[in-house]
């Protein structure tokens, strides 16, 4: 891809995200407004066991088949990748939904509507099923944005029409869930149509979930924690502190996806190049990766500690106001959570270093979890955020060591000046002066 299509292809899918944070504009305040702390920490709780639902679901099937969907060359290729990809996360699906009907009992405020926790499990798993990733992988880039755009519009009139006040929480789930399944119907369809009807098969099954599990490993160890803190706080704090952290974490989380149209752009180029033996190519497009989202990082880093005053009490009303205090404690975590996503998107799940991630992710989660369960009984929200910054911070430091490790730190811009330096410093004769792939 060259560098105008690729500005052009970014762009329209930042487009498509303009419009997901103008559903969120208007959704979010009206949420906080019209079911108060209590209705609305409901609804972040089921958002957070929804979220592990769907990455229970998912597994690490998606960057898998988008990097092997990327490679490919025929239709029949393609339909047999999603044939094998549909089969796994079919036994995800089971188990996924049998772990969301246990976190809802188990939970105080799920189990008090244990409805709510049924569809937001529901929610996971088709979640969980999209077709993004074929989409991606195939180059398709806007077609993943259309639907999605669709599926906010339908959700937005439900929510609009429907919600009126607290007790009415159940009613945002299931209009989300009503647009989630819509959604799909329609990238389905559009799936079978160019590729023909998937077929069930359990033959290779077992091979893709033990290929996808490093993928895994990394994403549920370094990002577990990220989709399940609110559900982890109502287990550990009070209702109103659920309320204070999952209003800042849900702001927190939107600066976040911010990244995600880059990558779903990036990750698929650089595994392309890649493929096709273009080395230079995919390191240039690597490091102006780096450029965007560690510039980014930096940008949404200010922006949260001194804006997070000002707006959070506009948006969501003077009972969330503690709210900004979290942010501001957030906003130190976004320059680091930047660069760990460039490392493993960029980086390393193009170049196929699936086991570095899954042994830093499980460090780091485990850094993230003691912390989590020390500070949170005693601090509430506050502690649980800061639990958070710690392990970003703690997986950034494991990352870079990798990379030097590796001979792959060329990759990160500045790297290069910063190396010579050191060299002409030092004296040292025998430079590290390319990039070393296996």
């Amino acid at each position: 891809m060259d560098r105008r299509k690729s500005i052009r292809t970014v762009g329209f899918v930042y487009g498509g995200y303009v419009l997901r944070y103008l559903y969120l504009i208007i959704v979010v305040p009206f949420y906080s407004r019209t079911l108060g702390v209590d209705g609305y920490s409901r609804v972040l709780a089921s958002m957070s066991l929804m979220s592990v639902i769907w990455m229970l679901v998912a597994y690490g099937f998606e960057p898998v088949g988008m990097r092997d969907i990327s490679k490919a060359q025929t239709t029949e290729e393609c339909n047999e990748i999603l044939s094998l990809h549909l089969s796994a996360r079919l036994v995800h699906a089971i188990v996924g939904g049998c772990a969301g009907l246990v976190a809802t009992m188990c939970s105080p405020v799920l189990s008090q509507t244990p409805l709510i926790g049924v569809m937001a499990t529901l929610l996971g798993i088709v979640s969980g099923a999209n077709l993004g990733w074929l989409f991606q992988g195939r180059h398709q880039f806007r077609t993943p944005i259309i639907i999605e755009v669709f599926g906010f519009a339908l959700s937005l009139v439900l929510v609009l029409t429907i919600v009126r006040g607290p007790r009415d929480a159940v009613w945002v789930v299931a209009s989300l869930l009503i647009s989630g399944v819509a959604s799909s119907v329609i990238s389905y369809g559009l799936a079978i149509s160019q590729l023909g009807w998937p077929r069930l098969r359990w033959t290779g099954t077992i091979s893709l979930i033990r290929k996808s599990t490093m993928l895994f490993i990394y994403s549920s160890a370094s990002r577990v924690l990220t989709a399940s803190s609110t559900y982890l706080l109502t287990l550990l704090s009070t209702p109103a502190q659920v309320g204070y952290f999952g209003a800042a974490e849900r702001f927190a989380a939107l600066s976040l996806g911010l990244m995600g149209p880059a990558a779903q752009v990036f990750i698929p180029t650089i595994t392309r190049q890649l493929a096709h033996g273009d080395k230079e190519g995919a390191n240039q497009t690597t490091r102006r990766g780096a450029m965007l989202l560690i510039g980014y990082g930096l940008l949404v880093c200010c922006a949260a500690l001194t804006l997070s005053p000002l707006v959070l009490p506009l948006i969501l009303g003077d009972s969330f106001a503690h709210s900004a205090h979290i942010l501001q404690i957030f906003a130190l975590m976004f320059p680091f959570a930047a660069f760990n996503e460039f490392i493993a998107g960029y980086v390393f799940l193009p170049r196929k270093k699936d086991r570095l991630l899954a042994t830093v992710g499980i460090a780091s989660a485990f850094v993230n979890i003691i912390l989590a369960l020390a500070l949170a009984p005693h601090y509430g929200a506050v502690g649980l955020a800061f639990a958070r910054v710690i392990g970003e911070t703690t997986l950034s430091a494991m990352l870079m060591v990798i990379m030097i490790r590796l001979r792959l730190v060329l990759l990160i811009p500045g790297c290069e000046r910063a190396l010579i330096f050191i060299r002409n410093a030092c004296g040292i004769r025998d430079p590290l002066t390319a990039p070393k792939d296996k």
